[in-house]
């Protein structure tokens, strides 16, 4: 019974911000038009005789992801502090567990909807394989967005209360998430280079480690910085 209730106020809490996130179509357009333009700008720039090869391309699509993470991380916790609501959310009867897990599992949502827009951007402009690498690119992107999606909330967290703590965010966000980033650029590299499985399975296990390393410290200590 007392996992159901966590699990429904995990759901309840990721609901709410979706909604709240989709009215805002705004921010999601602005979120959109960044990394297809990005993708853009980099097709462009390599057809225009700049040498290009698959770990240059997975740097870049990684990059891009990044900076996309900032646009629709930085509403995770701050928009409640914005917006005066911090206090309601702590009142809330659950956790803050709960409230962190709903949280990433909002952020998740959010990033990885704006990556599967932009995989056909990809595809197409990009010159990425359309074959079986697709699936494990997919893949990549979703243990790859997990990780930055919990790490990006826990930073959100960590900045609420502090003066620029939008810059603040995107400061800090950037030497958590620099693992994140280039182990699913090894990842991809790989991938597009064309090799099996067994070949980025190290990778793999290592981005799994960082994401078991940051859900158990940002759930020690979210209690503290939400009571702060």
């Amino acid at each position: 019974m007392v996992k159901l209730s966590f699990m429904k106020s995990v759901f309840k809490i990721a609901e709410k911000d979706l909604k709240i996130e989709f009215r805002r179509t705004y921010e999601l357009l602005s979120i959109l038009t960044f990394s297809i333009s990005s993708v853009l700008l980099s097709s462009f720039s390599w057809r225009g005789g700049l040498t290009v090869n698959s770990e240059f391309i997975s740097v870049t699509v990684w990059i891009i992801f990044f900076f996309t993470g900032i646009l629709g991380l930085t509403t995770t916790f701050i928009r409640e502090v914005d917006k005066g609501t911090l206090g309601g959310l702590k009142t809330l009867p659950c956790s803050p567990l709960a409230i962190l897990a709903g949280k990433t599992i909002y952020a998740f949502i959010l990033l990885f909807t704006v990556e599967i827009i932009l995989t056909p951007f990809l595809i197409v402009f990009l010159n990425l394989s359309t074959s079986k690498t697709l699936i494990h690119l997919l893949l990549t992107f979703l243990l790859g967005t997990f990780n930055l999606s919990i790490a990006g909330s826990f930073v959100s967290s960590f900045v609420i209360y502090s003066e620029g703590k939008t810059l603040l965010f995107s400061l800090l966000l950037f030497p958590v998430c620099t693992p994140i980033l280039i182990l699913s650029a090894s990842v991809t590299n790989k991938i597009l280079q064309g090799l099996g499985y067994l070949d980025f399975l190290p990778e793999l296990k290592l981005l799994t480690a960082f994401l078991l390393m940051i859900t158990l410290i940002s759930s020690l200590t979210f209690k503290l910085i939400l009571q702060e």
